[in-house]
């Protein structure tokens, strides 16, 4: 893959949009992002793959790995969990253009 950019501006801008997000250690977040609720054996975390933090599966959303950067790396998942914060954007965009506002 190679990039073209007419300014060195853009390609900072477009390397800072395409980076994948830092991945926050499990054990260093022993409660999900959203609501706050305490990870246990059985109420397992997962992490938000658009920015990083842990979350419930109560606060995610999947979405398709086309949703997100190929330089994010997601291996051979054809989906991805997002939380609920990063999927309110788009949700909104969505409403917008189908009731054309």
């Amino acid at each position: 893959m190679t990039f073209s950019f007419e300014t060195e501006h853009k390609a900072r801008e477009a390397a800072y949009a395409n980076t994948p997000a830092q991945m926050i250690p499990f054990d260093g977040s022993p409660h999900c992002f959203v609501c706050d609720a305490k990870f246990t054996v059985f109420y397992r975390a997962s992490h938000c793959r658009n920015y990083g933090v842990c979350i419930c599966s109560s606060c995610c959303v999947t979405w398709n790995k086309k949703c997100v950067p190929e330089t994010y790396k997601i291996k051979n998942e054809h989906t991805v969990k997002v939380c609920k914060s990063c999927n309110s954007l788009p949700r909104m965009f969505r409403r917008a253009l189908l009731e054309g506002d």
